[in-house]
């Protein structure tokens, strides 16, 4: 189910709830009913509107941590396939391919078919044997010289790097709100709600306005809280700020040096 489809499904509803609530109260209860019981109720709401919206404000920023979090760890796994990469270029020939080929191979199972399934909420991993191959590669190095024994190093700590980011990917979309918290949040935003009724006036089109408005505040912050709980919807892009290249930048290829620039050409020099 897209966000699209969603938001429609959730502040929708929640109007219509609301409205549906009131119309059925109006009809109930007659304007005396109420009227005895605005001051009390008005105290009673402030109270409680006012511990909700703590509750959903720490809840709203936490999911939010959670989104900020995710992509850096994202950009520091697309990040750390770069930094093998290249640093690979630092052995002979035959072994740089491998290497290469292999961050290669990770990088486009994790673009291709990794984050769809985050996205669905599907908990495989198809990049697990990838993954295998890139430690094989890499720990298999056996670096001769001070620069390829330099080059290795690095490469273990961006592969270390990979390693925490992608744990941490593959454990993020598990660690969703509790059932009691989304209880806790949804009986909060229904109480909420019910407590616009008490406060009956003269107009039935004034009161139905002001219902849907607290309706709608309250269910667009929770259909907040309900997107960012799984940062890696595909709506939320962080696939698109990092594993956003083509695997075809991690070939080994044959790298030229650029020829210099002579300040007799000031078009190439710009």
């Amino acid at each position: 189910m897209n966000a699209l489809i969603e938001s429609i499904v959730l502040v929708g509803g929640g109007v219509l709830f609301s409205i549906a609530g009131l119309i059925v109260v109006r009809k109930t209860f007659r304007r005396q009913d109420f009227k005895k019981h605005h001051e009390i109720a008005g105290y009673l709401i402030s109270v409680v509107g006012t511990l909700y919206s703590i509750l959903l404000g720490l809840i709203v920023v936490n999911v939010q941590s959670k989104f900020d979090q995710s992509r850096t760890m994202a950009q520091c796994e697309a990040s750390s396939c770069s930094d093998i990469a290249h640093l690979a270029r630092g052995f002979g020939r035959d072994q740089a391919i491998s290497v290469c080929n292999s961050v290669r191979w990770y990088y486009t199972v994790v673009q291709a078919e990794d984050w769809e399934k985050i996205a669905l909420g599907t908990y495989v991993e198809a990049s697990i044997p990838a993954y295998q191959g890139l430690w094989h590669a890499v720990v298999n190095l056996e670096p001769k010289t001070n620069r390829e024994t330099t080059c290795f190093s690095s490469m273990i700590d961006s592969l270390k790097r990979l390693s925490d980011a992608r744990r941490y990917r593959m454990s993020a979309r598990k660690r969703g709100l509790s059932p009691i918290v989304w209880v806790v949040l949804c009986a909060g935003a229904v109480m909420i709600i019910m407590f616009t009724y008490f406060f009956r006036t003269e107009s039935a089109r004034t009161q139905t306005l002001l219902t849907v408005f607290v309706s709608l505040f309250v269910t667009l912050n929770l259909l907040l809280v309900w997107l960012f709980e799984n940062p890696y919807r595909s709506e939320l892009q962080i696939k698109r700020g990092a594993f956003y290249f083509k695997p075809s930048i991690f070939d080994y290829g044959d790298y030229k040096p650029p020829g210099l620039i002579t300040p007799q050409d000031p078009m190439e020099a710009k």
